[in-house]
């Protein structure tokens, strides 16, 4: 996940289309289809009310950019790429149980 996430970031810079950026694409939106429940279970379980909504909004917008048609590939593969980095980061969080 985490080489997806630099090798997306990479393509980015330099040649955000064709076959391998589809590629890195396609796995990230995967990553964040299976990252995206676990990471609302910790967003739902913080106890303070702004980094609840920040989580919260965070896993929403990471699902619609998922979800998003790509009209500028780079753009695309890096909002991808910070979507899944924020999301395993949350998951990983809600796997060990910190919920501050």
């Amino acid at each position: 996940m985490a080489a997806d996430v630099r090798l997306a970031l990479d393509l980015a810079n330099g040649r955000p289309t064709g076959e391998a950026a589809d590629a890195v694409r396609a796995r990230l939106r995967a990553c964040i289809a299976a990252l995206a429940g676990p990471a609302d279970v910790f967003a739902a379980g913080l106890a303070d009310l702004r980094a609840r909504d920040i989580a919260t909004n965070t896993v929403r917008h990471a699902r619609a950019v998922a979800q998003d048609e790509v009209h500028d590939p780079a753009v695309n593969l890096r909002l991808l790429a910070k979507s899944v980095d924020h999301l395993s980061r949350y998951a990983a969080a809600a796997q060990q149980g910190d919920q501050r």
